[in-house]
């Protein structure tokens, strides 16, 4: 009895450390994209997001009815906004990005990294809003109502809150 109960003993203090070692990983802050309703605070969606990934935010404009493509990249907690494209210059386009030519029928403007805690705007099926992390669509449409205020910011989480969303 005694030959078996020695290599349980050792065993217990190998999963012991996995154990702890477990719940540290599951603990650990990580970087979540998190779509919100800005009033209610109630959650919409917790994606897992890298640093240096791509988002993208479009929809079409409501007084030009053209497409509108804003493209950021995360950096900490920031989102940097590096792109945008526009069907047509009018109303609401920023004019003092650094490069800007015309590409494919669309106006686009690189070099602007402007730093964002957060984006915020009305959800509008009819505006169509699409909102991508990298190449996965967030399917704004099933998860946020018409009309609702938005807000998408970058958090640092426990990495459990993505297992458990």
């Amino acid at each position: 009895m005694k030959a078996f109960r020695r290599p349980r003993l050792a065993v217990l203090p190998a999963a012991a450390i996995l154990l702890v070692l477990g719940g540290v990983w599951l603990f650990l802050p990580v970087r979540f994209l998190e779509i919100i309703d800005e009033q209610s605070g109630r959650r919409y969606g917790l994606f897992p997001a890298e640093e240096d990934a791509r988002i993208r935010l479009s929809w079409i404009h409501s007084v030009e009815r053209t497409p509108w493509v804003e493209q950021y990249r995360i950096r900490g907690t920031k989102l940097i906004l590096t792109e945008v494209r526009v069907k047509s210059f009018g109303a609401g386009v920023d004019v003092e990005a650094p490069e800007s030519k015309v590409e494919g029928g669309w106006v686009v403007m690189h070099g602007i990294h402007r730093e964002f805690d957060a984006l915020h705007f009305i959800y509008s099926r009819r505006a169509g809003h699409k909102l991508h992390l990298g190449n996965r669509d967030l399917d704004l449409r099933s998860r946020v109502p018409h009309h609702a205020p938005v807000e998408v910011r970058i958090r640092k989480r426990p990495r459990i809150a993505g297992i458990i969303e």
